[in-house]
């Protein structure tokens, strides 16, 4: 794996940064800030499944453990107000360790700053840091170490001031949300190499005044940790960091690099000949499997745990982007994600009924227990349900995972389908059903009827449900008649499968076109590029694209990349070649999906530069770094990489792969989880083999 790296300072590149130098457990996520900084430097220790607000919800950040800073005579050693003569940070994805070196220039003496710091990957409630500092030439310095408990937020301050208990060398810090309640302690154990006695301690700092030798090093290690939404929190955070003091710093580095070894044995995917593919594809699975969910009742944040961005929902692109890579590489956690959304049945149940149906209305974008974070989410989104059922079956399909089917995962598919049955529309010649009046993938067009999107997702989810209920049968018949009996569920299975079967969904026509909605056809095709070129538009004079075939995100091409293998190469390409020339500055999930589709067309080169359009770590790259850390996105430069470059498909409990990349990759190497075995894959120019070995069930991250 790799190192990034950041030389020099520029205050406006700090949010950025915070977000790409993120370190995360799933628990809480750490931005990759400086020592010193503070809340108006983008401080945020991030706590994943912890909601608070009064009208508008937003996930917790809580209080800094980490902050240490030094003055030299009353002036703050910070590149941000005092310009160093040398400033680096960098980020080792190999065992996710975050360091930083700055050097500052003061008088005739020259003062050292290097610090490391990285999180616990078992114990989720803990993060160690070691900070050094030395003097070229003695010095007095003063040395302020501890709890910052003045937190950065996005929408509002969700912590009350905390109590704060200090002893030699423990200092606690207990609060609650100021909407809901809930209990957040933070503690930190801090380990001296040195003997000076504090000379203040204010909310959780102390201070000290120091005489620094010529080129001594002093050290503090720092042992802290968060724990939310528990009783007795004082107490075994304290106990943690005392476990953790007796284990050693240096013992607690090598069980992390230890974890990491491990999870690259499944994880990592090697490209040979091109060291800025690799470089952002193992950034890619590091973050990805630093954000894995920690439990069920929280999955995977828009932005991991890189702050309140988006406020720090739970996108239903979660599926589809994200959930592959846990189902191939960590079935332990994409579990974890299928039964977050299984828990959320409640909450969808509820949103259907607000708008007059029945069934299971999943949200836009959730929170805790599905809780609906997006107030302003429209209620014909309706495809919602049907993309999260679409990585569900997915993940029972390919992990054999029937027990999930009894602990309400059957029960979340009959739901799903209810609401599809109760929104359904029977049409005037009662020979199909439609669905009217919905908004689809492109955002140009709303309020369109049978979207092919929709309908096919909706299609595949009544398709899924049928089949898992016959695995659930094989199973323990006797369970699945109690839950029928229970349910009245015979009755609307009967239904289901004539909804299934009257479905209306869009074929290709005499052009081998499919239709992106009713009387698409009908719009005005004006100015459409006939250059031999195929590319879509960043940019476009058309003001108002509702009365034209021009889109944002091309539907009928997103789902041909998400079920390549039910279309023909030829209804393939010829929809390719239409709807590229016709989508305008699409967005991310558009994009990658595109870029499977170029891989499947024979147009390795064509995908190459749109995944680096999007796949760039540039700070640059708005789609990555803007709004906190694009966890979509950096689900979806794996699936890039897995199943456009490398061709890699799915039949059931079987895989295949092909060479589809650009020549700039000459070899691609991975391994994928099915069942209880792992498939070996290699990808070369003129071969690809994939080898089967047996999975080691500890293997799980």
């Amino acid at each position: 794996m790799g190192l990034l790296e950041h030389k020099g300072y520029k205050r406006e590149e700090q949010l950025a940064l915070g977000s790409k130098f993120l370190i995360s457990n799933g628990y809480f996520g750490y931005r990759g800030t400086l020592d010193e900084a503070d809340s108006s430097d983008f401080v945020a220790l991030n706590l994943n499944g912890l909601f608070d607000g009064e009208t508008i919800k937003e996930s917790v950040n809580t209080y800094n453990p980490l902050y240490t800073m030094i003055k030299a005579d009353g002036i703050n050693l910070n590149p941000k107000s005092f310009r160093p003569k040398h400033h680096e940070i960098s980020l080792e994805t190999e065992n996710g360790v975050f360091r930083r070196h700055t050097d500052f220039k003061y008088n005739k003496s020259t003062i050292s700053i290097k610090s490391e710091r990285f999180v616990d990957q078992r114990n989720k409630n803990l993060i160690y840091s070691k900070y050094m500092f030395k003097a070229s030439s003695t010095i007095e310095i003063e040395l302020f170490s501890g709890l910052d408990i003045f937190v950065w937020n996005i929408g509002e301050n969700h912590l009350n001031k905390p109590r704060i208990k200090t002893s030699e060398n423990i200092s606690i810090a207990s609060g609650r949300t100021k909407h809901h309640n809930d209990k957040v302690v933070v503690g930190l154990l801090e380990d001296k190499s040195f003997d000076d006695e504090e000379v203040n301690n204010t909310d959780g700092i102390k201070e000290y005044n120091m005489i620094l030798k010529a080129d001594k090093v002093y050290t503090i290690y720092k042992y802290a940790g968060v724990i939310h939404s528990k009783d007795n929190g004082a107490e075994k955070i304290e106990k943690k960091l005392l476990t953790a003091k007796n284990i050693g710093y240096k013992k607690l580095f090598a069980e992390n690099s230890d974890f990491w070894e491990k999870a690259y044995e499944i994880s990592r995917v090697e490209i040979f000949n091109n060291d800025k593919v690799k470089e952002q594809i193992d950034y890619a699975v590091y973050q990805l499997i630093a954000n894995r969910p920690y439990s069920e009742k929280g999955s995977i944040s828009k932005s991991g745990q890189s702050g309140q961005f988006h406020m720090g929902s739970v996108s239903w692109r979660t599926e589809i982007l994200l959930l592959p890579f846990f189902i191939n590489t960590d079935p332990y956690s994409a579990r974890l994600m299928v039964q977050y959304r299984i828990n959320g049945l409640a909450e969808a149940k509820r949103k259907a009924k607000k708008f007059g149906y029945e069934g299971a209305f999943y949200p836009n974008e959730s929170g805790i227990d599905g809780y609906e974070l997006n107030q302003l989410n429209m209620k014909n989104n309706i495809h919602i349900s049907a993309s999260i059922v679409y990585g569900v079956y997915q993940y029972i399909e390919r992990t054999a995972d029937y027990s999930i089917l009894f602990q309400g995962g059957l029960e979340m598919l009959m739901e799903c389908a209810r609401f599809y049955l109760s929104y359904a529309k029977l049409s005037s010649n009662k020979k199909h059903y439609d669905f009217l009046n919905v908004r689809g993938l492109d955002d140009s067009h709303d309020q369109v009827d049978n979207e092919a999107y929709t309908n096919a997702m909706i299609k595949n989810s009544l398709d899924a449900l049928i089949k898992c209920v016959a695995f659930a049968k094989t199973t323990d018949k006797s369970e699945v008649n109690l839950m029928f009996a229970e349910h009245n569920y015979g009755s609307l299975v009967s239904d289901i499968r004539e909804l299934r079967r009257k479905l209306y969904t869009k074929k290709e026509n005499i052009e081998n076109l499919i239709e992106s909605f009713d009387d698409y056809f009908n719009l005005e095709d004006a100015n459409v590029s006939k250059h031999k070129k195929i590319h879509f538009l960043e940019k476009s004079r058309i003001k108002d694209l509702q009365n034209t075939n021009y889109v944002k995100n091309s539907n009928v091409l997103i789902l041909q990349a998400l079920f390549l293998e039910e279309y023909s190469s030829l209804v393939s390409k010829s929809n390719y070649d239409f709807y590229m020339r016709r989508s305008i500055n699409p967005e991310y999930l558009a994009r990658i999906m595109y870029i499977i589709c170029a891989c499947e067309n024979e147009r390795p080169e064509d995908a190459y530069k749109m995944f680096q359009n999007i796949a760039s770590l540039d700070l640059k790259n708005e789609y990555l770094f803007k709004d906190g850390l694009n966890l979509g996105l950096l689900g979806g430069i794996y699936l890039a990489i897995i199943y456009g470059f490398a061709g890699l498909k799915h039949d059931t409990y079987l895989v295949s792969a092909d060479y589809n990349s650009s020549q700039k990759i000459r070899r691609i190497e991975f391994r994928v989880k099915v069942v209880d075995n792992i498939a070996n894959v290699k990808i070369k120019r003129n071969s690809v083999s994939v080898s089967w070995g047996n999975a080691d069930e500890s293997s799980d991250i």
